[in-house]
């Protein structure tokens, strides 16, 4: 057996022993309410963000492509380093990593609050990035070290409801510190709750830090995918400059493409392709959820500019409009999580895909003219969808996997959720080029409504195709 081996083997017996005895009961519980909880902070910072941004531009004279970049390089770095982040959580200590995830976050939201340059703002948004993948990486593996196979659709529900309740109030309580106190005070605010997370985290949450084995982290492999995901973020984001945007884009996807080949040639990868290819249950998650999340940015980026382009609603209710998905999705989740540790978590995944889907061909017959009703319909739909979609896929593939790959499975769910999303975003992107180039929407809402249609047309293709896989995967499932 080579020493990566061993030592995910030695990881494996360290994370059931908790620091060489094996806690009680209600032990596990407490810190699984720990996880949960602190699922709330980085959600909450990432929505209340864009509330400060305007402000943030004018007082450090930032100009839009500067504030295009703030969002952009947590972007890049939450999606870049997610796969070698979930490597690290399978051959080394993942609640180590994840105490510094939180930590790293809320103290770069400090050191953001108390800057009063853009250029270290921006470089410091991208180490929040990467927290944020050290965060997502390892929160759902360390939930699966606490929590029994039977119970684990319970407790992701619940994470992905705090999850979704906090991008929900991000933006609400953004706005009102905003407006108290200026942009650094949505910095402040968040740096308290990641940090009050970390203490929380740190009291409760045994850990031994152990420096991986040599060999472990292929470094060239993550320069690779680092390089990919990079490239492809910048280029969706310089689509406006398509002779800067596309060949980035090409760049990336060809490094991509790149990459797999190569992981599927070493011993210790970062992507394990042969076992994506022997495990269909793992495959199949990852596939569905990457299609459907397609949907997720793409149509909120859409309705917003729908609600107020083509229905001259205000700003004010469009978001409160906007907000009736996400608040679905925080009071659903926990639901769809309890009915997966009782049904079959599939079932329940095709269920919210098919929700999903239909909101998609609902909004294919929003028009200029619409009733506010129809748009409720289509948001209601959504996030219906996704609250039952989320927790029952990520049980799905959570417990598809070995206990000493749940870091790397956790790694995967992310990065095919950020893929999708990414894809939305770059289709919806290109179609609005296209059509509008320079022109502004407000100014030409009824040919805003045909790209809409066209996106929204695209969007349930791959909501139907995301069905395909899941109700193939269901009946195999049921023959086996």
């Amino acid at each position: 057996m080579n020493a990566v081996s061993s030592a995910i083997l030695r990881r494996a017996v360290q994370d059931r022993e908790e620091g060489g005895r094996e806690p009680a009961e209600g032990e596990r519980r407490l810190v699984a309410w720990v996880v949960i909880a602190a699922h709330f902070a980085g959600p909450f910072m990432f929505s209340a963000v864009a509330v400060a941004l305007p402000t943030l531009g004018a007082e450090l004279s930032a100009g839009a492509s500067d504030l295009g970049l703030v969002e952009t390089l947590f972007l890049a770095g939450s999606v870049a380093f997610l796969l070698p982040v979930g490597r690290l959580a399978d051959v080394g200590d993942r609640r180590t990593l994840y105490r510094g995830g939180l930590a790293i976050f809320g103290l770069a939201s400090l050191a953001i609050a108390a800057s009063g340059s853009m250029v270290l703002i921006l470089v410091l948004r991208f180490v929040q990035g990467i927290a944020a993948a050290v965060i997502s990486a390892t929160g759902p593996a360390i939930l699966a070290d606490l929590v029994a196979p039977a119970r684990r659709g319970r407790a992701y529900g619940l994470a992905i409801g705090v999850t979704y309740g906090g991008l929900t109030l991000g933006p609400l309580v953004g706005g009102a510190l905003v407006s108290a106190w200026g942009w650094r005070a949505v910095f402040v605010g968040g740096a308290v709750l990641l940090l009050a997370a970390y203490v929380l985290v740190r009291r409760f949450l045994n850990s031994s830090f152990e420096l991986p084995p040599a060999g472990a982290l292929h470094l060239p492999s993550v320069g690779l995918v680092v390089t990919s995901v990079i490239a492809v973020v910048f280029g969706a984001a310089l689509l406006d400059e398509p002779l800067k945007g596309v060949p980035l884009i090409v760049c990336g996807l060809v490094l991509g493409v790149l990459f797999v080949a190569w992981q599927a040639r070493l011993p210790a990868p970062l992507l394990d392709v042969q076992a994506l290819i022997e495990n269909r249950v793992l495959r199949g998650a990852l596939v569905v959820q990457a299609l459907l999340y397609m949907s997720a940015y793409a149509s909120l980026f859409m309705m917003s500019l729908y609600l107020q382009a083509a229905l001259g609603r205000t700003p004010a209710l469009a978001g409160q409009v906007l907000a009736l998905g996400t608040v679905l999705m925080a009071v659903f989740a926990p639901l769809a999580g309890i009915l997966a540790d009782r049904l079959r978590p599939a079932l329940l995944a095709s269920f919210g895909v098919g929700s999903v889907l239909l909101s998609s061909l609902l909004a294919v017959g929003l028009g200029p003219d619409s009733d506010m009703r129809a748009v409720v319909a289509v948001l209601a739909a959504q996030g219906v969808g996704f609250a039952f979609f989320s927790s029952p896929n990520m049980t799905t593939i959570m417990n598809s996997v070995p206990d000493s790959a749940v870091g790397g499975a956790s790694a995967l769910g992310a990065t095919s959720r950020s893929a999708g999303m990414i894809s939305g975003m770059l289709v919806t992107s290109v179609l609005l080029a296209l059509a509008l180039g320079d022109v502004p929407v407000a100014s030409a809402p009824l040919r805003f409504v045909e790209v809409m249609h066209t996106a929204y047309s695209l969007l349930a293709g791959a909501g139907a195709l995301a069905l395909l896989v899941s109700l193939r995967g269901l009946w195999i499932s049921r023959r086996g």
